[in-house]
């Protein structure tokens, strides 16, 4: 599961990557609470909020990342 989410991969590094996924996620998941899917949108807001919590505590200075 670690490789699946590893959202401590160079790639997250520049701020505008890990803010354009975390709002992303948000919007998808008011897509799905207003079509009526509502574990749909639970499912996408628990992402939501787990993707911005590692990417707040995951420190992306020591890997040579530009914030």
């Amino acid at each position: 599961m670690k490789k699946l989410l590893n959202l401590e991969d160079p790639f997250f590094a520049p701020l505008w990557i890990r803010t354009t996924i975390v709002v992303l996620l948000g919007f998808w998941t008011m897509i799905e609470f207003f079509a009526g899917a509502q574990g749909w949108a639970a499912f996408f807001a628990a992402l939501a909020v787990f993707s911005a919590w590692r990417f707040a505590v995951i420190d992306y200075t020591s890997e040579g990342g530009e914030e």
